[in-house]
């Protein structure tokens, strides 16, 4: 695995690199992504499947209204636990790629597991706050998700409680919110565009299958449309790991502190810690 140049970067190289890490490890990357992806998906078809039969059996509209909050908000819960620990899996992947080691996909999701807490609380709390922000004059909401936008990495590397990472990731940002705003917009831009390429795709391939049930397009449509999250989903964390570790260095010299670990695996841990002469 190549040792990466710990040193700051612009946008561009944050960009260039997050496409290299991207491709050398496709395989992994995906496959840790698909493993949330597959089973939400599964979910959301399931749910989507049972609520026409339940009114089929003649329930009254109110009961099938309930089961279908019921449904919802166990769908929406299980979306939340299984997407926030896949994000904080690949961020442990993307990670250790970039600092020249490696993980397997069971590794990264092991590590990931005694922290699972924190990442939903956070993945909650941060959504509470952003979606707050949004409401009231949608500019707040923004510069809350800049803020906060760091948080799950000082969680998975940090080994930080949900509160501490989001003060964490307010203390990286703070001085770097035009860097950070664009970094996320050309993710985000990224993720639009393939995600409504693949949508696209699955809309297309559905409107060509026969007979007159209405969930087999929708169930077409949403596959087609996961493929497409699995694929985007290394890039948004590898980019953002990136920035990470950039704001790191930039204010904590991350960079010194890497070389001086290097060092010690090279020379052992006396040599390093030996005081120049």
């Amino acid at each position: 695995m190549e040792l990466q140049q710990f040193e700051p970067m612009s946008i561009g190289q944050i960009l260039d690199r997050t496409f290299r890490l991207y491709r050398q490890n496709f395989v992994r990357f995906v496959a840790i992504a698909a493993v949330v992806q597959v089973p939400i998906a599964i979910v959301m078809l399931a749910l989507q499947r049972l609520l026409p039969q339940t009114a089929e059996e003649g329930a009254s509209p109110r009961y099938v209204m309930v089961i279908g909050l019921a449904w919802a908000f166990i769908g929406a819960f299980f979306a939340v636990i299984s997407k926030g620990f896949g994000e904080a899996a690949l961020l442990k992947s993307v990670s250790e790629s970039y600092l020249g080691r490696s993980v397997t996909v069971s590794q990264a999701y092991r590590f990931i597991l005694p922290k699972l807490g924190a990442v939903v609380c956070a993945s909650i709390l941060v959504f509470l706050v952003i979606v707050g922000g949004i409401l009231l004059l949608v500019v707040p909401g923004i510069i809350f998700s800049l803020w906060f936008s760091l948080t799950m990495q000082a969680i998975v590397l940090e080994n930080l409680k949900a509160t501490d990472g989001m003060s964490r990731s307010m203390l990286l940002v703070r001085g770097n919110l035009g860097k950070v705003f664009l970094v996320g917009l050309v993710v985000l831009l990224i993720a639009s565009i393939v995600n409504l390429l693949f949508w696209g795709a699955g809309s297309l391939a559905a409107s060509y299958l026969p007979g007159h049930d209405p969930i087999g397009p929708i169930a077409v449509t949403q596959l087609v449309s996961m493929v497409g999250e699995v694929l985007v989903m290394p890039i948004s964390a590898a980019a953002m790991i990136l920035l990470y570790y950039d704001l790191r260095i930039r204010k904590e010299a991350f960079d010194l502190e890497m070389l001086a670990e290097s060092l010690g695996s090279k020379w052992g841990p006396s040599d390093a810690a030996a005081p120049a002469r």
